[in-house]
């Protein structure tokens, strides 16, 4: 009988363990949808529609890119905020096709200083990179 006692107890138990995670699991799926977010990175290239030649450091006059993956901003509009040395030089605008996009913009012939490069959305910065200039 206590075989049969302890086996009626784990079973109730793991019911409820499972049912809890897959609430944890759908609330946190959920919140990855709804939540914009943008993964940025810096390089000397685009290859594939991915960045290629990635650094934090670049000579002067490098063309560089900036790339940026963003998810959850399906159907709204992002902006590559470049600043160097804090001051606001570029604007990039992109609207945003799907789930999982990518995009980049570009600086020629960068002068030397200390760059960083915000995706926003709206008054939300969504990421981030930071590199310099020599």
């Amino acid at each position: 009988m206590s075989k049969l006692l302890v086996f009626v107890f784990a079973t109730i138990a793991f019911g409820f363990a499972s049912t809890a995670h897959a609430e944890e699991t759908a609330a946190a799926e959920t919140k990855s949808e709804s939540a914009a977010h943008a993964d940025v990175k810096a390089a000397t290239g685009i290859e594939n529609r991915l960045p290629t030649g990635e650094a934090t450091t670049f000579q002067k006059g490098t063309l560089i890119y900036v790339w940026s993956l963003v998810t959850g901003a399906n159907g709204k509009e992002v902006e590559h905020v470049w600043k160097r040395d804090g001051k606001e030089f570029r604007r990039a605008k992109f609207s945003i096709g799907s789930k999982r996009w990518s995009m980049n913009s570009r600086v020629p012939g960068a002068a030397k200083g200390n760059y960083v490069v915000e995706v926003v959305l709206g008054d939300e910065k969504l990421g981030e990179v930071s590199f310099v200039v020599e």
